[in-house]
C-alpha cells in the first residue's frame, strides 16, 4: 500500500512503513549510523517505527495532510492582472 500525492510515495515494504524526508527535511535525531532508512530519488526514506520512537508528537495524518515537497498550495496562487 502507498499513499500518493506529488508523484512521492509513503512506501510499504515487509509491513515497514517509510515516509519520505528531502535532506535539508531531516529530524534533528536522524542519524544513519543508528535509523532504519534509504535513499532513493533524492529523497530520504525514514521507517516509521523510529520516527514514532524518538518524537511522541508526530501525527501522520498531519504529514500525510503536508506532503506536497515543493509544490504550490492553493492558498500560494496569485490573481495575475
Amino acid at each position: 500500500m502507498t499513499y500518493q500525492k506529488s508523484q512521492i510515495n509513503i512506501l510499504k515494504l515487509k509491513n515497514q512503513t517509510y515516509l519520505p524526508f528531502q535532506l535539508h527535511q531531516l529530524p534533528k535525531w536522524f542519524n544513519t549510523s543508528n535509523t532504519d532508512y534509504f535513499s532513493h530519488k533524492g529523497y530520504c526514506y525514514i521507517n516509521l517505527n523510529d520516527i514514532l520512537e524518538n518524537n511522541q508528537y508526530f501525527n501522520l495524518q498531519n504529514f500525510k495532510d503536508n506532503l506536497t515537497f515543493n509544490k504550490q498550495l492553493p492558498q500560494q496562487y496569485t490573481k495575475h492582472k
